[in-house]
Formats: structure tokens, C-alpha cells, sequence
């Protein structure tokens, strides 16, 4: 069964009559908000999911992170008019399936099943083609889960990790192990050096969180 995430339903339902052409015995269930589309993957048996970044108020790397969270053996193809090359390395980097622009042809989207389903991965040729002029710290930068930006900027701030908890509503316990991710990640050792890199960063950092 395959899952549709977007938020305009005409974009949803174009999508399914493509899917329908490569798979036309295939069930579809479309969702237009991320609870949505999570509530229906905790109800179906869903293998493959279309999913749309740019949502209304809301990100569909949210639907992707929880999908990996819960580890699910779910195929993930990312069709989006996002050409952000942070999006795509950072989905890239999340192991998605397929990165496709909403402007490719049909021709490409069925491709794209087809490789997925021989257990391939297919992202789009003009995104591909951006990645190489990525800087080493950019890419360190896309690395790092939403999260773990949010908890780097109030780094960034000075503040203690209880503070960090309190304002993100999440353990000190759990504030610590992204804070070691972090450091990991970026390939720093301390806070006023982890100060220094988001500062520098500061408009990559508001570019990704904000996409």
C-alpha cells in the first residue's frame, strides 16, 4: 500500500494516478498534514511513501525522521518543488529511496518506481549535479537532525543543558546524547567551539530549520 503526503489534494491525486500506471493493483491512501499521514502508517500496511517537503506550517522531513524512528521497513520517495540542495543532502543523508522534483515528468516518476522497486535509489540528475559545489562545513551542517540544529543554535545562545531541556521540553538525559551527536557531527569538541561554528553558519543553520 502506498501513502500520499502533500497538502494540496490535486497534487495528491495526480501523484496516485502516476503511482496507478506503474502499479495499477496498487492501494493508495492519501494524508494532507504529517498526523495524518502518520496515523494512517500506525493503521495500514503501508511499504512506500510520496512525501511532499514543503507542507502548510509544517516540514515533511517530520514524517520521515518518525518513520525512521519507529523502524520501518518503508520505502520513502521524496517529490517536492524544493530544489534547496540542504534538503536534498539532508534526505539523502536520511537514506530516502528517491528524490524527485515536482516538475519532472511522468516518465520520471515511473522510472523512479522501477529502479526503487529493483532496490535502487534515484535522485533527480540537476540536483546531483549541484551536490559537488557543497563546502565541507555545509555538508557537516546536513548532517544533523531538526532537533539537533534546534539544540546547536541554543548552544549558540549559552545556554546550560537544563535549560536547553526545559525549552525544547525533552530530558536533560536526551539533551546530552544530541549534544554528543552534535559535536560528533560538526567535528568540534566543546561548547564555545560548537558557539563559534553556528555563529559562522548561523544563515545555513535559519535556511534549513526554516525550509
Amino acid at each position: 500500500m502506498v501513502l500520499v503526503l502533500d497538502d494540496h489534494p490535486i497534487a495528491r491525486q495526480g501523484l496516485e494516478s502516476v503511482i496507478k500506471l506503474h502499479r495499477p493493483d496498487e492501494e493508495t491512501v492519501q494524508a494532507g498534514t504529517v498526523k495524518e499521514a502518520i496515523d494512517l502508517t500506525k493503521k495500514k500496511s503501508i511499504d512506500s511513501v510520496f512525501v511532499d517537503l514543503n507542507l502548510h506550517n509544517e516540514s515533511g522531513f517530520d514524517f520521515l525522521e518518525w518513520i525512521q524512528s519507529q523502524n520501518k521497513n518503508i520505502k520513502t520517495f521524496v517529490i517536492t518543488s524544493s530544489s534547496s540542495e540542504s534538503d536534498f543532502v539532508k534526505a539523502k543523508n536520511m537514506g530516502i529511496d528517491a528524490y524527485i522534483l515536482k516538475d519532472a515528468f511522468i516518465d520520471d516518476i515511473m522510472y523512479s518506481l522501477r529502479v526503487v522497486d529493483r532496490g535502487g535509489k534515484f535522485y533527480s540528475s540537476d540536483l546531483m549535479a549541484n551536490v559537488g559545489n557543497t563546502s565541507e562545513d555545509d555538508k557537516r551542517i546536513d548532517t544533523l537532525t531538526r532537533r539537533e540544529l534546534e539544540v546547536a543554535l541554543l548552544l549558540r545562545e549559552g545556554y546550560s543543558n537544563a535549560k536547553i531541556a526545559n525549552n525544547l521540553s525533552i530530558s536533560e538525559g536526551t539533551v546530552k546524547k544530541h549534544i554528543s551527536n552534535i559535536f560528533s557531527k560538526l567535528e568540534i569538541y566543546n561548547r564555545t567551539e560548537a558557539l563559534v561554528f553556528v555563529e559562522k553558519h548561523m544563515e545555513r543553520f535559519q535556511t534549513i530549520l526554516n525550509s
